[in-house]
């Protein structure tokens, strides 16, 4: 008997061992939460094997019933620890809130006192003994109340653990293969079975059947990490790249079902009062069918919704996962909000293309948007005048007021073009003090007009800087194309035929409008 109790013994400091070197390693490697809680249930189990040992190698009863005190250290939150390590690894929780820790801990951290206390009330242990067994001495205790609590929510937790590993082998929401499952789920059996047996068989053999068998669990675990790698590289994968990620991310399985999600994806979903469930994508969107279309297809694409009361904008890419051919094909679609990016492009662009004096498009956009619309009116045989215009005695000004003054004169003739002209007109400053303007199917006698209103406009406006009125005046050259038949063949001839107007208006005396062309007749003609 005497070389069985050794042969344990060592088995069981191998163990101890094992679990100590366990404890710390994922401790130290502890950036998921369910290592975490894994590296802590292993440093308890620790605390109960070493005193199990010590409890077999005495023959004192005082001494065994301190080691049992020991044992009772750990014992307690190891089934609940292995539970939720159960609930972390397959995605059934994110993290432990504080209402759920509470309910958890509550009947081990009741065992630990009470178990800690048991020689006031004798709740736990009712009396205590030494016995023999074939020449073995061993200690037996008349069990109380709260011990059959005790191990009642230690075989609910294993139970549970069982089922949750389970339900993962079944449905494997969380990712990984049924092989990671496999494991965990032997591993949590075979500490179920340990308990069982305690039970039924304590009373007449004296074994601790549960301290025996665990080291098993751990060699299995031990096997799963060497093979599988699960608790290492492939766990921290998922958690950084998959669940952290701050993009939102749904696995459409076959059927288009949600067969996973992130934290991001929930996120996003709960944004537009929708609750992601294990459920097809169809189910869970049918009460929004332009977003059903859009997860439905396996096209990438953009998309825009308003949440709270703000238009965001999105970008979905789609990753093909599986074989269509042997209809187990599953998609990955990823959700990335764009909005800060549309919001900086828009305005990357406004700084390229917009004049920052006088808030029209500067000249290289100016002439962009001209040569664009040249050409469309030249496919569609359409009308198109151009106004240019320059502010007079413009260095007048500046040499008067000053380059400040001259500053918020160019600012507000920017304003009165915003203000005077059609949306669909193009305004630009082309110059220091000169602007142009783009009129679509505008006829030379209607721009005429037009400048005409305009030029009066600014006759009639006055800028008050530095408590003195500043009043100013323009002049406008005018010329337009038609549809006929003609040579002309770029916007800059046209342009060139306003801006000789415009020195034919300036030559007249100034704050005029002119053309080149007497009687308001079209000054040429597309080809």
């Amino acid at each position: 008997m005497k070389v069985i109790i050794t042969a344990i013994s060592l088995y069981l400091f191998f163990a101890v061992i094992l679990t100590q070197f366990f404890a710390a390693y994922f401790f130290s490697k502890g950036r998921t939460s369910y290592r975490k809680a894994f590296s802590v249930m292993v440093m308890f189990l620790s605390v109960y094997l070493f005193g199990y040992i010590m409890i077999i190698n005495s023959n004192d009863l005082q001494e065994m019933i301190f080691w049992n005190q020991v044992q009772y250290i750990g014992l307690p939150f190891i089934s609940v620890l292995w539970m939720l390590v159960a609930l972390l690894y397959t995605k059934a929780i994110y993290f432990l809130k504080l209402p759920m820790g509470i309910l958890l801990f509550s009947v081990p951290v009741l065992t630990f006192f009470i178990r800690l206390t048991n020689q006031w009330h004798h709740l736990f242990y009712k009396g205590w003994e030494v016995r023999e067994f074939f020449g073995y001495k061993s200690l037996y205790m008349e069990r109380g109340f709260w011990y059959y609590i005790h191990i009642s929510y230690t075989i609910l937790c294993l139970f549970l653990t069982v089922i949750i590993y389970l339900t993962g082998y079944l449905k494997n929401k969380a990712g990984y293969t049924k092989s990671h499952f496999t494991v965990f789920l032997f591993a949590s059996l075979i500490p179920l079975i340990g308990i069982v047996l305690v039970i039924f068989t304590y009373s007449e053999h004296r074994i601790d059947y549960s301290a025996l068998v665990v080291p098993i669990s751990l060699i299995i675990i031990s096997y799963g990490i060497l093979k599988y790698d699960f608790l290492e590289v492939r766990t921290l994968a998922r958690e950084t790249i998959f669940e952290n990620n701050l993009d939102g991310m749904v696995v459409l399985g076959p059927g288009k079902r949600i067969i996973d999600y992130n934290k991001a994806a929930e996120k996003f979903f709960q944004a537009i009062n929708i609750t992601l469930s294990n459920r097809p994508i169809e189910h869970v969107l049918k009460c929004e069918p332009k977003l059903l279309e859009i997860f439905e297809s396996e096209d990438n694409c953009k998309f825009s919704l308003v949440i709270d009361g703000e238009e965001r904008f999105y970008e979905i890419d789609v990753v093909s996962l599986g074989d269509s051919r042997y209809g187990n094909m599953s998609m990955l679609k990823s959700i990335r909000d764009v909005t800060e990016e549309i919001k900086i492009q828009e305005k990357l662009k406004i700084l390229a293309t917009t004049d920052s004096l006088s808030g029209l498009y500067n000249r290289a956009e100016f002439m962009n948007l001209a040569n664009r619309e040249f050409d469309l009116a030249k496919s569609n045989h359409e009308e198109l005048s151009i106004l240019i215009m320059d502010l007079d005695n413009f260095k007048l000004i500046n040499d008067t007021f000053g380059h400040a003054a001259g500053d918020e004169m160019i600012r507000e003739i920017g304003k009165i073009i915003a203000k005077s002209f059609r949306k669909s007109d193009i305004a630009g400053r082309i110059g220091g003090e000169e602007f142009a303007v783009i009129l679509r199917n505008t006829s030379l006698e209607d721009t005429v007009k037009i400048a005409e209103r305009f030029r009066e406009t600014v006759a009639g406006r006055k800028v008050i800087y530095g408590g003195q009125e500043i009043c100013f005046t323009v002049s406008i050259g005018v010329a337009a194309i038609c549809g006929k038949s003609g040579c002309i063949s770029n916007i800059e001839e046209v342009l060139k035929r306003a801006d000789n107007a415009l020195y034919r208006a300036k030559a007249g005396g100034r704050n005029r409008v002119a053309t080149l062309e007497a009687g308001g007749r079209c000054v040429a003609c597309l080809s």
